[in-house]
């Protein structure tokens, strides 16, 4: 019993003295468990998985964070396409012409329906970047929300389409994490006429949730008829702006479609153009349909707009966590074990899962 005793004590002992060792202990098993959490197993491969997205994810957050402060020290990096929503917002505010004639290039141009300029008016009050970097700041939260995991997005944020994006300050990235979202709830479907409305291509993914999901058929129902009564009330509200959008339709489908980034499949008339590119991507949605593939309905509906601009692509990323993770996790599971220095990396990026040690 005494030496029951005295063991009982010396361990309530050293628990105090664990618990008392001051700041310095406190740091200590913060950055123990940290190191947990990302450091290598001790595998051959998974060491070199871990070196290897390690290196990556350093040397492209330095870039990152040297680009994005170049940028910042020019105008406060300025968001080419928010501007056109901001003074979207002023023109309804101050009952001034929301359209004119413009090039797709055309700086300011605003081009959406009415109803998106009267729902924002209240950004219209704010300081221009203010906006543009609550803008950029969402556009961030969708773009890892497209990654599934923020490795990946500091990753992605520095590849070309995806960094052009969050400075243009576009709503692709949003568009596409709204996408994403559909194929993982049905909650996301009151959404889908909204983005419909902004770009169209995300017209498609009704019909196809449709016939792919009867489940998801209540809420298209109820989401397309809250959007046409919105529209109805807007319109109400503003007859001469929906007929001066309404004759938008000419100009622009006679725009040429010239411009940095942009390509064509019929350069010298937008109209056209769209028409073609609209009719690819429903052939598209019929064979998703036809072979249940949910990666060629998302690529459809995200890629199809008015304009298609090359960082546009920048909403594939959101191919990783809808189709690309299952078949290289498949992969894994079943190739030699050469995969599993291939795959490491992505174990370290919270790409993939960690694989159980034998005999676990």
């Amino acid at each position: 019993m005494g030496s029951l005793s005295s063991a009982s004590s010396d361990s309530v002992g050293g628990a105090r003295g664990l618990g008392s060792g001051g700041p310095g202990s406190g740091l200590a098993a913060l950055f123990g468990r940290l190191w947990a959490r990302v450091a290598p197993t001790g595998t051959p491969a998974d060491t070199f998985g871990w070196f290897v997205a390690w290196f990556l994810l350093l040397v492209i957050g330095v870039q990152l964070l040297a680009t994005a402060a170049d940028n910042i020290g020019i105008n406060g990096w300025w968001a080419y396409d928010t501007n056109a929503y901001w003074l979207a917002a002023q023109h309804v505010a101050g009952s001034q012409p929301l359209y004119a004639p413009a090039e797709i290039w055309t700086s300011g141009a605003y081009k959406y329906p009415p109803i998106y300029a009267q729902l924002v008016v209240p950004i219209g009050w704010l300081p221009e970047l203010v906006v543009d970097w609550a803008w950029r700041i969402v556009g961030i939260l969708c773009l890892r929300y497209l990654c599934g995991s923020w490795k990946l997005t500091v990753l992605a944020a520095y590849q070309w389409p995806v960094f052009a994006e969050l400075g243009f300050g576009n709503v692709t990235l949003q568009l596409g994490a709204v996408a994403l979202w559909a194929f993982r709830s049905n909650r996301a479907a009151y959404l889908l006429p909204w983005l419909a409305g902004l770009k169209f291509g995300p017209a498609l993914l009704i019909p196809y949730f449709w016939f792919a999901r009867p489940q998801m058929r209540r809420q298209l129902v109820i989401g397309c008829a809250v959007f046409a009564a919105a529209c109805l009330a807007s319109f109400a509200l503003s007859p001469t702006m929906w007929f001066d959008y309404a004759g938008t339709f000419g100009w622009e489908a006679n725009s040429q479609m010239q411009a940095m980034y942009v390509y064509a499949i019929v350069p010298n008339h937008g109209g056209v153009d769209f028409a073609v590119r609209f009719a690819i991507a429903a052939v598209a949605i019929l064979a998703a349909l036809r072979w249940r593939l949910d990666w060629l309905a998302f690529v459809a509906a995200t890629a199809t707009m008015p304009i298609f601009s090359l960082t546009r692509l920048a909403v594939l990323v959101g191919l990783w966590p809808l189709w690309l993770r299952g078949r290289v996790e498949a992969w894994r599971r079943k190739a030699a074990p050469p995969s599993q220095w291939l795959t490491a990396p992505l174990v370290h990026l919270d790409m993939l899962p960690r694989q159980s040690e034998p005999g676990t």
